[in-house]
């Protein structure tokens, strides 16, 4: 078969090896691309010769190159696809199209290829440049993961609210429910659907990973329903998470006022009382404290959460010396001629008058807080919109201040230690998820093993939990500006005296802004 006759050479085809006799010279190879273009069947895989050839015109017949065959097959080697180069030109195409198709649907055959044909590629779509796919498997449809949804808990932001008549100091505090309350559920994986190759042979679909929902066993209990699994209470309290594991915890609520009737508190838990705490009697929870009287309270005895939040919604009238003191946070609508210390901060609405405030960040309501006379003592920043008052009274501000270098540094060793442990429980969930998918098969020593990894699984739930506390703890100091700040939203009145690290300044105008610590020089906004 000859391709190309012309004044220089003759390219022809016999017995599937592709010829050129050149017998004129003056023919470059790239003026060869039209004939090419013309003829994709042909390869030429002997540039050498052929250059030669063009060079030399010798008028020998040389050998450069061979007929690609008309159908060029690709068949996945996961057989979910099989494509075909048509090695032609498109007019031949046109002319040969049945002969063509016929000679696809005669290899898909041959090759055993059944399922996922697609007609409507070979009737009205195959093309000659580039590969026609002509058969597609079905892919599996991987199964869904567990789905795992927990009680949202409140969120501690106090707010002052106006109802056009009074304002309320406010927050959501405890999230309380009743036996037999949602707390969570889970929705398991799926199977999935399983898929097909183009030679009918299944493809087995992945099943979606399984999630273990995490609960107390001696609060919460777990039911089926509708091909979920339920949380419920089995008591009345409140939700909490232990060790990243969802419980309902003691909750001692008080209706009225804590008093004569009552005796002085001392309860394991949170303690909610409705009314308040009547002069000389004391409240002590391992947990929360909420008084939720807006009349607040006076020359109590003593207020104390042990590892929890303090809340008082309508302040403390001092009379004496009202001592407050929590684990964590305390939030109060107003404080008089009180001792207020907390673990990690005090949350003021409206005033501090008169009083001791000691804890690691200070702040009051931005538009109409004021701390006015007493001593406040932070770590790392006060914040208020107004500090003294107009009869000068003697207010002192003391922010001991940090170490930037080391506090970030310190920071960094904690996401590393936080990043570490939960790498560690990841692998523990999956070395789980094999012992549980044996449940109930497994000898004394895997099951053994088995009570060893779920508590081994607890302990580090824990253990992240506090890394993470203490992750947010660092994260909030280091927002402070510099190392060590005190902010007047609004204006702080002479005669009070604000101290940052070892240094110190006496108001002696009205001033507003921001003083920080740093580089050993205390700086002014």
């Amino acid at each position: 078969m000859i391709y190309e006759k012309n004044d220089f050479f003759i390219l022809e085809m016999e017995e599937e090896i592709i010829y050129m006799t050149v017998f004129q010279k003056g023919f470059s190879i790239l003026q060869l691309n039209p004939i090419l273009n013309e003829f994709p069947q042909i390869s030429l895989d002997n540039f050498k010769d052929l250059k030669e050839a063009l060079i030399q015109a010798s008028g020998e017949k040389i050998k450069v190159g061979k007929q690609k065959p008309l159908l060029d097959w690709n068949i996945a080697e996961d057989k979910m696809t099989a494509s075909v180069k048509i090695n032609c030109s498109e007019e031949y195409l046109r002319s040969h199209h049945s002969k063509i198709v016929g000679n696809i649907l005669q290899d898909l055959q041959r090759n055993n290829i059944t399922e996922g044909i697609l007609m409507h590629v070979l009737q009205n779509q195959l093309g000659v440049k580039g590969s026609n796919v002509v058969a597609k498997g079905t892919e599996p449809v991987h199964g869904m993961d567990a789905v795992i949804t927990y009680y949202k808990r409140s969120d501690r932001k106090p707010a002052i609210r106006e109802d056009g008549k009074a304002d309320y100091y406010d927050m959501n505090f405890l999230d309380e429910v009743k036996k037999g309350d949602w707390l969570g559920e889970k929705t398991p994986p799926t199977d999935g659907t399983m898929g097909k190759t183009i030679t009918g042979d299944f493809v087995l679909a992945q099943k979606g990973k399984n999630k273990k929902i995490q609960y107390d066993q001696k609060s919460v209990e777990a039911i089926e329903s509708n091909g979920k699994i339920v949380l419920r209470a089995m008591i009345d309290g409140v939700v909490e998470f232990k060790g990243g594991r969802i419980s309902v915890g003691n909750h001692l609520v008080i209706e009225g006022d804590v008093g004569n009737e009552t005796g002085n508190i001392e309860f394991e838990g949170s303690v909610t009382i409705k009314g308040t705490v009547l002069d000389n009697f004391s409240v002590t929870a391992t947990k929360d404290i909420s008084i939720l009287s807006e009349l607040g309270i006076s020359n109590v005895k003593e207020i104390h959460s042990i590892t929890g939040d303090v809340f008082i919604k309508g302040g403390i009238f001092g009379k004496g010396v009202s001592e407050i003191t929590a684990g964590k946070n305390i939030f109060v609508k107003h404080a008089n001629e009180s001792h207020l210390k907390a673990g990690q901060s005090i949350h003021i609405g409206y005033y501090s008058l008169g009083s001791f405030l000691k804890a690691k960040n200070i702040y009051t309501d931005e538009k109409k807080g004021k701390l006015i006379g007493g001593v406040i003592e932070a770590h790392g920043k006060v914040r208020a919109a107004v500090i003294g008052n107009k009869m000068e009274r003697k207010t002192i501000v003391n922010v001991q201040g940090f170490n930037r270098t080391n506090l970030k540094e310190e920071l960094n060793e904690t996401l590393l230690r936080y990043k570490s442990k939960v790498q560690e429980l990841d692998l523990m969930k999956e070395k789980l998820e094999v012992y549980e998918r044996f449940v109930g098969q497994l000898n004394v020593s895997q099951n053994y093993q088995y009570e060893h990894a779920r508590n081994q699984l607890e302990r580090l739930n824990v253990e992240i939990f506090h890394i993470d506390e203490k992750r947010k703890s660092l994260m909030d100091t280091l927002e402070s500006k510099g190392e060590g700040e005190i902010t007047i939203g609004q204006m702080a009145f002479p005669d009070t005296r604000l101290q940052i690290k070892s240094m110190e300044k006496k108001l002696n105008d009205l001033t507003k802004g921001t003083f920080y610590a740093e580089n050993n020089n205390l700086h002014f906004d």
